[in-house]
């Protein structure tokens, strides 16, 4: 083989390997792919902290909504926006622990909570979620509901449910409060509670909480609710050893 087909051969290599190079590049994407927030796992403690929130003054009469609106088998609502338990507590009230160090922390393992739409009114009327949790929303109306939601900090999202048994999953990368509302029905409002850690919790039938798995250290615990606002106590937790916590919510004067 004479140096002249070496040479020939050389170069017909060298283009080959140059083209393949060049068709590699063609194929992948010049921009960076936007990587997705690597979050931790939340710390866990031994430290408890559980109460009560009351409500002083006149309890408001529940006030029936008119929903004929809905469908011929919906049952009677009424409004929850400031929901007395005969107990004299408070309702639909989130608890929260500020002052964890080390999140925003991931909720993507967390089990579903669950949002439910019956006779055209949204079920629990206050649901709380840590960051990338699932929230199931589903609807046990036969008729059709719309979920819309504007957040501050999500994304916003509008997506239908139609009929009975439908269901979307989502979740929120970022805290806040998100307000959720049924244009097709628009007396129905939920309030969903988002979270960067898991310590927190919403008042039940007998305005009791209970926030568990924390490690101690010195915090904020907050009471949100959706009329009367926020009310803030400072607290120190020890391992293993529980915190009662009282609040007292007023209507305004």
């Amino acid at each position: 083989m004479n140096s002249n087909f070496r040479f020939l051969i050389f170069n017909l290599r060298c283009a080959l390997v140059a083209c393949a190079l060049l068709l590699a590049g063609c194929d992948s994407d010049s921009t960076p792919a936007a990587s997705a927030r690597i979050l931790p796992q939340a710390p866990s403690g031994t430290g408890i902290v559980r109460g009560i929130v009351r409500f002083s003054g006149q309890a408001p009469e529940p006030r029936q909504i008119e929903n004929q609106g809905c469908h011929t088998a919906a049952e009677p609502i009424f409004d929850e926006t400031v929901v007395v338990n005969s107990n004299g507590t408070l309702a639909n009230v989130i608890i929260s622990i500020e002052g964890i160090a080390g999140g925003p922390f991931d909720g993507s393992s967390q089990p579903q909570v669950k949002l439910d739409q019956k006779s055209c009114a949204f079920v629990p009327h206050v649901v709380a979620v840590q960051v990338r949790q699932p929230l199931n929303v589903s609807t046990s109306d036969p008729t059709t509901h719309n979920v819309h939601y504007i957040p501050a900090k999500n994304p916003a999202d509008n997506f239908g449910l139609r009929s009975k048994g439908e269901s979307k999953t989502i979740s929120f990368e970022y805290a806040e409060v998100v307000r959720v509302k049924c244009d097709v029905h628009p007396w129905m409002t939920a309030y969903v509670g988002v979270f960067d850690h898991p310590y927190f919790a919403v008042t039940d039938d007998v305005g009791s909480f209970e926030v568990k798995n924390l490690p101690a250290g010195t915090y904020t615990l907050v009471a949100w609710h959706e009329l009367f606002g926020k009310i803030e106590k400072q607290l120190q937790i020890k391992d293993a050893t529980p915190v009662e916590v009282e609040f007292e919510y007023a209507p305004p004067q």
